[in-house]
């Protein structure tokens, strides 16, 4: 019976409001393309499709140079594979965009506001609306993350998360 309401509920959602379907498309390009951005640009550390841009004002230089020297931009380029690869397989997705938002706003801080220049600045706009766009797709799943009083902790949530395993 669940099934068939939720199948109803996604046709309805198909059919229904003319805006929903290009909504769905818009976020699924969004989605994609920073996937792949992501994916790309994660891997390309470990296997160099294009050289690693050390950073366009000197600024940008010494915050690369400190991320690569301690370790620290290793595990930020294998976040990106993972979340790259997680978009891109439509897999745990709001999980994927809950982790690419330090990631986000850390790439947009550097090129907003360490090397402003055109294209930076163009691409820290740009990974900050696709991050934000992919989220609004899917707000309904953050919204029980948003409840102001959440009352006490319970094992409920353990219990529903091992019962969806098994």
């Amino acid at each position: 019976m669940e099934g068939a309401r939720q199948a109803a509920d996604k046709q309805a959602a198909d059919q229904g409001e003319g805006g929903s379907r290009a909504f769905t498309v818009i976020i699924y390009v969004a989605q994609f393309f920073f996937g792949g951005w992501f994916l790309y640009n994660g891997l390309n550390y470990f296997i160099e499709f294009f050289p690693q841009p050390a950073g366009s004002s000197a600024l940008a230089y010494q915050l690369i140079s400190a991320l690569i020297d301690t370790g620290l931009f290793a595990i930020v380029k294998i976040l990106e594979a993972i979340i790259g690869a997680m978009l891109l397989a439509n897999r745990l997705v709001p999980l994927a965009i809950v982790l690419a938002f330090p990631i986000s706003v850390s790439i947009a801080h550097m090129n907003i506001v360490n090397v402003q220049d055109p294209l930076g600045i163009g691409t820290g706009l740009v990974i900050m609306a696709l991050n934000g766009l992919m989220a609004l797709g899917y707000l309904d799943k953050f919204l029980p993350m948003l409840t102001y009083d959440s009352g006490d902790p319970s094992p409920a949530g353990l219990r529903s998360f091992f019962s969806r395993l098994g």
